[in-house]
């Protein structure tokens, strides 16, 4: 195997298997944040600013998603 190039093939395989990954653990973490703001929201005396933030989170979150789907 030594000195044998990968064929490219092999290269976009590996690609979308670590897309697919990214894209599971971006949908894990959306619904832990989505969990946390929910909390958050619940709260007496929730933190605006907080709630700000995660909105934030969330929107980052959907975004880089979106850009790892656009790659496919």
């Amino acid at each position: 195997m030594e000195g044998q190039d990968i064929h490219s093939s092999d290269w976009a395989e590996q690609d979308l298997l670590t897309r697919e990954l990214a894209v599971q653990r971006l949908n894990q973490e959306e619904a832990s944040t989505k969990a946390e703001l929910h909390r958050e929201r619940s709260q007496p005396n929730s933190d605006p600013d907080a709630i700000k933030l995660l909105e934030q989170r969330l929107r980052a979150l959907a975004a880089s998603r979106k850009n790892i789907l656009e790659l496919r």
